[in-house]
């Protein structure tokens, strides 16, 4: 039987190892969060330089407008063009940000898992040792 500086030993390197693992684990969701933020980041560009660009377009039917040329039309299809981009790109961003799970939300499962091992394990134990105490007794 082993004794219990043994056992605390034992339980002590478990749960560093444990944690440290799951530590790993957290990182690694930091890192595939920082690619998302960029991601999400780059489509937010793509949107300030299509509704950019549609206010540029638009500013030259404008001045096209007052002119006494019909050249207007040219440049309404290429405003209306940007416009319509920014919108789907807009959309598309505001989906993808909807649908993220929340930050370390598989760490957090891991961590909850964990713990119900623990506690079941801790479970295990009691009942353990009211089954010997039970036949212990007469």
């Amino acid at each position: 039987m082993a004794s219990p500086v043994d056992a605390l030993r034992r339980l002590s390197a478990a749960s560093v190892n444990l944690l440290l693992s799951r530590a790993e684990f957290a990182s690694v969701e930091l890192a595939q969060a920082r690619a998302q933020l960029m991601h999400w980041l780059l489509l937010a560009l793509g949107v300030l330089l299509l509704a950019l660009l549609g206010l540029l377009a638009a500013t030259a039917l404008l001045v096209a407008v007052l002119w006494p040329v019909l050249g207007w039309v040219s440049l309404l299809l290429p405003a209306i063009a940007y416009l319509l981009g920014a919108v789907f790109v807009f959309q598309r961003l505001q989906r993808e940000i909807e649908g993220a799970p929340p930050l370390l939300s598989d760490t957090l499962q891991e961590l909850a898992k964990d713990r119900d091992a623990f506690r079941g394990l801790a479970a295990d134990a009691a009942a353990q040792r009211g089954d010997e105490q039970a036949r212990g007794s007469p």
